[in-house]
């Protein structure tokens, strides 16, 4: 019970820890990560919690894969940003 509620807490809790790390982003990239991280974080555990409390047993286990898929996605949509963001951090200042 206990894991299964900070897998669906968890996730808005690094997002919001999270924001003021964002700063160090472009600006295009900081406003994109903080709508779509938020959306995704935010909604997909809100439709977790749907599923693990309204839909019984067999919305808890679609609740699980759901809140694991919501996870991975986070954590790919994060790394990618931060990729992209190195990437044109290199492209506006040549290297000396």
């Amino acid at each position: 019970m206990v894991i299964g509620v900070l897998m669906l807490v968890l996730p808005g809790i690094v997002f919001i820890l999270t924001l003021p790390f964002s700063s160090r982003l472009k600006p295009r990239l900081r406003q994109l990560y903080r709508i779509a991280g938020g959306i995704i974080v935010f909604l997909g555990s809100s439709i977790s919690f749907y599923f693990a409390f309204y839909t019984g047993d067999q919305g808890g286990i679609a609740a699980y894969f759901f809140q694991i898929t919501v996870i991975l996605t986070y954590i790919l949509f994060t790394v990618v940003i931060w990729i992209v963001n190195g990437v044109l951090r290199r492209k506006g200042h040549p290297p000396r």
